[in-house]
């Protein structure tokens, strides 16, 4: 990345290179996510598919359809009982009948889901007018995750002049266990490459402890967990259990953590527990001033993400740049 080139800028540059499809479920009901669809498919940051419900959505908003922008009617497409179809397939084994899967493909966010693991797209933004669980709650139950044993976890891209971290699991996972720390960490290294433009993840293992300074159920696991990390073939560095300051103050690593192989210079932070998660990336947020982007989700088979209810157009743009660098 270059210095003058600011992360929201490599997000756009580097996704306008993938060619990918993103649709938007919720085009039809918020007007943010119609003009950032529409911005994003002129700027030719992806392929757009806007979802409606009614046939005067295209003239009401003077939309011209292209090789970057679809509009696609929920109720009335030719695909809609293909996808009704697929979907019954697919969880008929959890008891939901023909009618059930019928009546699910007329809620966007689930035809949105449907198309993405068709194929149909490459992956779904939503989350502007609708809460989080809605819009993963498909993904969950549809998309899953890259193997029956992966985490699904989230992370924030915090960010403040020319400072960047990543911040997991902040938004998904309640009370991770040691195992589940590892796959996080493993997740949240990745994404620092790849979204967070960091070429060399440290990852620390946060705790109120560092490296067995206090006992308790959140250090031991955090501990466990990088001694389950050193059995496996990682490729980024990675210390704990620690606490904050040891983590990413290198005069403060000097005396608590001495042979440290972070330093204090760590830059990707995994929490032991939501609450830890959630309070920290606010804090960072508020007092702190650095903008943070998230809850962005990780481990999917193919990318789903949630936007705040809060987020502006150019926030919805960045999340669909970002879920294109997703798409494999």
């Amino acid at each position: 990345m270059k210095k003058t080139q600011t992360l929201s800028e490599l997000w756009k540059e580097k996704a306008k290179q993938n060619s990918r499809t993103i649709v938007l479920p919720e085009a039809y009901f918020s007007k943010r996510v119609l003009d950032a669809g529409l911005l994003a498919s002129t700027q030719k940051i992806a392929k757009i598919i806007l979802l409606t419900d009614n046939d005067e959505f295209i003239s009401s908003n003077n939309i011209v359809e292209n090789e970057y922008l679809k509009v696609v009617n929920i109720k009335t497409h030719e695909i809609r009982e293909m996808l009704s179809s697929a979907l019954y397939e697919k969880r008929k084994e959890k008891g939901i009948s023909k009618e059930d899967a019928d009546a699910l493909i007329q809620n966007s966010v689930y035809f949105g889901t449907m198309m993405v693991d068709l194929g149909l797209a490459d992956g779904l933004v939503a989350g502007a007018e609708i809460a989080t669980a809605e819009t993963f709650k498909p993904a969950f139950q549809i998309i899953k995750g890259k193997t029956k044993d992966t985490k699904i976890s989230s992370f924030f891209v915090m960010t403040r002049d020319d400072e960047t971290y990543i911040l997991s699991d902040c938004g998904v996972n309640i009370n991770p266990t040691a195992e589940e720390i590892v796959e996080i960490a493993k997740l949240s290294a990745e994404s620092a490459r790849v979204i967070g433009g960091l070429e060399n993840p440290k990852v620390a293992l946060l705790s109120y402890s560092t490296l067995g300074s206090a006992e308790g159920d959140d250090a031991v696991k955090m501990r466990t967990a990088k001694e389950l990390l050193k059995t496996q073939n990682v490729d980024f560095v990675f210390d704990g259990e620690m606490q904050l300051d040891s983590a990413i103050v290198p005069s403060v690593a000097k005396l608590k953590a001495p042979n440290s192989p972070i330093q204090g210079d760590a830059n990707v932070l995994i929490f032991p527990n939501l609450s830890a998660g959630n309070i920290g990336y606010k804090i960072m947020q508020r007092f702190g001033g650095f903008s943070a982007v998230g809850p962005i989700a990780q481990g999917m088979r193919k990318p789903i993400n949630d936007v705040s209810r809060g987020a502006s157009v150019q926030d919805i743009v960045e999340a669909i740049a970002i879920t294109v660098l997703q798409c494999e």
